[in-house]
């Protein structure tokens, strides 16, 4: 078994992401407005930007014999990178490989620009779609579920959390937590960084406060703060409840993020922007974080997901499924790496999944949250079947059927 074709396909639709998500800070009541102090403001310089419509890149790789794996390489808002590093570097190195070869691929492929400094960034999420489609075409060559042939599965239920509490205000943003619960998640995130320090933190408040006994709020911050305001963040969600506080430092702050670990009992999560195990384990072995956030499409792929799993193991910390703008793809690789796993956590699960066509379209094999978890079948490789009607609906690029 050789490959013979290795394509990818940019896919798009059009979402307004950072409102169903709860990304823009939520307008207060005229009698809760405060007056906005200096030392409170936020200036947003650390954010970073969203594209205009849903958009990602999918990795289709064909055998000989016509057998197909997908992947996806997350890479919102330039899958056009992405695209050409697959079409030009990685390619070449690919036809006529065995790609049952996993792993010692992916070293290839990452060795071929890495004196070059091409060691992490929009180059690993072009080899996670790659990676992540021979793991489904091996699934399905062998007639095993991914977990299976990655060693698990340590389970097959797996727990997520609602990532995102839509609402122009706080009321319904407290209105949306509620519905959340009801629909039986035990845990949701909600974002701040957008406002002033002391209106997000009331928001973020009255969220927990309104689920408190029923689900755990986690806090995702962008990495707007310094280490003063993030302290100060800290603390005052220690206080009120929260369960953790996500990506209050800009990722290269490592120091930072250390201090803030050993100043609060509140955890403190990061990781989807690291995308080797080499990055974390710098991030793990100075006791700078204190919940992993691996990105399955960005950091390299399953492979070296599993690597930075077990990286994060040697040091006794546990693990979470990111996601967010993507296909089925990607929540699904990232559960196939949580059933196999033993130091997995919690999985995300983005609040556009609910409605993207992308996410829910594309491919048929999603599974649903039902009681705050996901259920894993063992269908061969990832699970999921390609609806081509809905990809040529969405699709950016010349597209062929195989066979």
């Amino acid at each position: 078994m050789k490959i013979a074709r290795v394509e990818s396909f940019r896919v798009a639709s059009q979402r307004d992401y950072e409102g169903s998500a709860g990304l823009r800070p939520a307008t207060v009541t005229r009698a809760g407005a405060q007056t906005h102090r200096a030392l409170s403001s936020n200036t947003g310089r650390h954010l970073c930007i969203y594209p205009a419509q849903a958009e990602v890149l999918l990795v289709r790789i064909v055998t000989e014999d016509g057998l197909t794996g997908w992947g996806e390489a997350h890479s919102p808002p330039i899958p056009r990178v992405a695209q050409v590093l697959i079409e030009d570097l990685f390619a070449p190195q690919l036809i006529g490989r065995d790609p049952l070869a996993i792993d010692a691929i992916w070293d290839a492929l990452y060795a071929s620009m890495r004196l070059r400094g091409y060691t992490t960034g929009v180059m690993l999420e072009a080899l996670a779609g790659v990676d992540i489609a021979l793991w489904d075409l091996a699934g399905k060559a062998l007639g095993k579920p991914v977990y299976t042939l990655l060693g698990g599965p340590y389970r097959t239920r797996i727990p997520c959390y609602h990532s995102g509490i839509p609402g122009g205000t706080v009321d319904e943003r407290v209105a949306q937590a509620r519905q959340i619960v009801e629909r039986g998640f035990t845990a949701m995130k909600t974002s701040i960084g957008r406002a002033p320090l002391e209106e997000d933190l009331d928001g973020v408040e009255a969220l927990v406060n309104a689920v408190r006994g029923k689900a755990d709020v986690l806090v995702d911050a962008h990495g707007v703060y310094d280490a003063r305001s993030a302290t100060t963040a800290g603390r005052r969600l220690e206080r009120m409840g929260a369960g953790w506080l996500e990506d209050p430092l800009p990722p290269e702050d490592v120091d930072g993020y250390a201090a803030l670990c050993a100043a609060l009992d509140l955890p403190i999560a990061s990781g989807e922007t690291e995308c080797t195990r080499w990055q974390f384990n710098d991030k793990l072995r100075r006791r700078a974080t204190d919940v992993i956030l691996p990105d399955v499409c960005r950091a390299g792929g399953i492979s070296e997901g599993r690597k930075i799993a077990l990286v994060a193991d040697l040091h006794n910390v546990p693990w979470c499924v990111h996601a967010s703008i993507s296909t089925a793809i990607h929540l699904v690789a990232g559960l196939h790496l949580a059933a196999a796993t033993p130091n997995f956590l919690l999985c995300e699960w983005p609040s556009s999944f609910t409605t993207s066509p992308l996410a829910n379209d594309l491919f048929h094999g999603l599974p649903t949250p039902n009681s705050g978890a996901l259920d894993l079948t063992d269908t061969p490789g990832l699970g999921l079947t390609l609806n081509e009607d809905a990809l040529k609906a969405h699709i950016l690029d010349p597209y062929e059927t195989v066979g």
